[in-house]
């Protein structure tokens, strides 16, 4: 399968079809995500996790968006128009969609050809990306650093006790100030859950 790069070329575009949306249940988000769509929804990050959002099973402390229906449509995506919900807030895997990362830190890409396209116009990768408001720049090397320590917190996750559970879920998912820079709240969050992780847990 090809790579793609930035300036790489794709035949995709949005003809505002659900299949981005339905049969889904996978969809992960981070606490810069909770963070910001519990603000536009107008809810505390809290009730938003505990209404929007399942536990990934075996992949502590990671969430999902919850898949509803039949077609296990995401949560967040209105069926009648078949528009997006948090189209402005949306999550990374989202404003990727349908490209998924080889190498981030990179900028690698594959097309997954989830997202047919019927005038199969061409586009640059950075284009795609580069819309939802500069989402994918602006979080990108957040994003890299909540994958680094998901797996770190998967790796030792034999040891970690309910309680430290209990802390790390916290940190993530609720310690929110929507009246502060969120981006700045979630980073800082996740350095001290970082630590935390890495000076209680070695293996």
């Amino acid at each position: 399968m090809e790579i793609l790069t930035l300036n790489s070329k794709v035949k995709i575009g949005c003809k505002i079809c659900d299949k981005c949306c339905i049969y889904r249940g996978d969809i992960k988000i981070t606490s810069i995500n909770v963070a910001m769509i519990s603000k536009y929804l107008n809810i505390s990050a809290k009730e938003f996790v505990k209404k929007y959002t399942h536990d990934v099973d075996g992949e502590f402390p990671e969430i999902a968006l919850n898949g509803i229906g039949n077609k296990r449509a995401c949560i967040l995506y209105n069926q009648e128009t078949y528009k997006c919900k948090i189209h402005k807030v949306k999550p990374m895997q989202c404003v990727m969609f349908p490209l998924v990362p080889e190498d981030l830190k990179s900028d690698y890409f594959i097309n997954s050809g989830s997202c047919e396209y019927d005038e199969q116009k061409e586009i640059k990768v950075k284009k795609w990306l580069g819309g939802n408001r500069g989402i994918y720049k602006k979080y990108k090397e957040f994003y890299i650093k909540w994958i680094a320590l998901m797996e770190e917190i998967q790796f030792r996750s034999s040891h970690l006790t309910p309680d430290s559970k209990k802390y790390i879920k916290k940190y993530l998912y609720e310690e929110f100030d929507e009246n502060k820079n969120l981006k700045r709240q979630a980073e800082k969050n996740l350095e001290i859950v970082t630590k935390f992780v890495m000076n209680n847990f070695k293996e």
